[in-house]
């Protein structure tokens, strides 16, 4: 399936939503205040909407919007369904929920959007994030963007004033601060332009690198024992070594109370998201290509 296939999967299944997993939201708010279920379905039709909207226009920052709000609508289809056992046609949307999440955050969607964002010439491929990150920092950053914002949103509708006002104040912060973090993750790339291969990733580099054309010597998985300058922040997945014909100048990230310092490599490593499309299309590129 290809990459615009994919999202058109996640916006089918999103725009699903109202007339499936809407069902067991209503069934586990049949005997809610009516203040409390009238905000549950007023937030449910302005994150839907929204969803629907990103979906349409892609773009990093709105890959970013994307992959905040739709995992909303499996964890509200299980709550509500532990709440309340949903019709038939609230387990169907708890389904759709999760296989649209899964999509939405698969590599495919992810190389969509990000290229979303080229222009002229380009073409631009994700990095994949570290593999500390995907272990519980991104989830946590996933929860504390969404959770306590709806959280004092629907305690605000239920009259609760004391705990409402700081969970929303405490929300509006943490909103701010998760977007920014996964933001920043969106705007790590491989980008393919006319001169060579420019490697943009703020988490590995101090600055964007650009490796031209004759200076590339061979791109392909990296070489068992390899001592390539490694950018890639431990992300999992296979590694691609870019081998140059001379030494380049480049500054690695510095970690917290530290100064970058450039140093001189003739060879890195980096993680793509799709690894086998990268290398699909550097060949495209007349870039030498080796697969093995």
């Amino acid at each position: 399936m290809s990459a615009p296939l994919f999202l058109w999967a996640v916006r089918i299944l999103v725009v699903a939503l109202p007339f499936t997993l809407l069902e067991a939201l209503l069934a586990a708010t049949a005997g809610a205040p009516d203040p409390v279920r009238i905000t549950i379905q007023v937030v449910f039709w302005c994150c839907w909407a929204a969803a629907v909207a990103v979906s349409l226009l892609p773009l990093p920052s709105t890959l970013t919007a994307l992959r905040l709000l739709v995992p909303i609508a499996p964890v509200a289809g299980l709550v509500a369904a532990l709440v309340e056992a949903p019709p038939t046609a609230g387990w169907v949307g708890l389904a759709l929920a999760v296989v649209a999440t899964v999509l939405a955050f698969s590599a495919m969607v992810g190389d969509w959007f990000v290229d979303g964002a080229s222009y002229g010439d380009e073409r631009r491929f994700a990095l994949r994030p570290p593999v500390v990150l995907l272990l519980g920092p991104l989830p946590l950053a996933w929860v504390l963007t969404v959770g306590p914002l709806i959280s004092g949103v629907l305690l605000f509708a239920d009259e609760n004033w004391y705990l409402g006002v700081p969970l929303v104040l405490f929300g509006i912060a943490t909103a701010w601060w998760g977007s920014f973090a996964m933001w920043r993750l969106a705007r790590r790339w491989l980008v393919f332009v006319p001169a060579g291969i420019t490697l943009v990733d703020d988490m590995a580099l101090a600055e964007p690198v650009l490796f031209t054309r004759p200076v590339i010597r061979r791109m392909g998985p990296a070489h068992v024992g390899t001592e390539a300058t490694d950018l890639t922040v431990g992300a999992p997945g296979l590694v691609v070594e870019l081998d140059l014909a001379e030494t380049v100048e480049l500054t690695p990230a510095a970690g917290r109370g530290q100064v970058a310092e450039s140093i001189s490599t003739s060879a890195v490593l980096v993680v793509p998201s799709r690894p086998a499309a990268v290398l699909d299309h550097a060949q495209r590129c007349e870039v030498p290509v080796v697969r093995n």
